[in-house]
């Protein structure tokens, strides 16, 4: 076994945080648990405290999931925001690296999932993993 294949079984941590200008008609956590591969790794950041950043929700989610998971939660992610008419900050982090995208009814699933790829297997890297396969 490489580290390599060992790194990218490795879960991923992500911070999903709905902006909110009115209350959503289905809160994310609800929607995302309606899947059952997700109720165990994803769970509320904040245990319902107000606070925050303006124009945000303090509903704040945290979802540690297998890589594996990630191209399902961001559809459900997507399919949310697109009921909602809203909008989400996703923060993926990796080992060291981290990226944030923003979700929107603009945004395609599978440029998520093409961006939170590309910082797992930054991170792989940078952790000396393995050895980059264009040097």
């Amino acid at each position: 076994m490489t580290e390599t294949s060992t790194g990218a079984r490795q879960p991923v941590r992500l911070v999903l945080t709905p902006r909110a200008t009115r209350p959503p008609r289905v809160p994310l956590l609800t929607w995302i648990h309606q899947r059952p591969e997700f109720r165990a790794g994803v769970r509320d950041a904040g245990g319902g405290r107000p606070g925050g950043r303006p124009g945000f929700s303090d509903a704040v989610i945290i979802a540690v999931v297998a890589q594996a998971l990630l191209p399902g939660l961001f559809n459900l992610l997507q399919s949310w925001v697109d009921q909602q008419r809203t909008e989400v900050s996703v923060r993926v982090q990796a080992g060291e690296s981290e990226v944030e995208i923003q979700v929107n009814g603009r945004t395609d699933a599978t440029k998520l999932i093409d961006q939170a790829t590309r910082a797992l297997r930054q991170a792989i890297e940078d952790s000396g993993g393995g050895p980059d396969p264009a040097a």
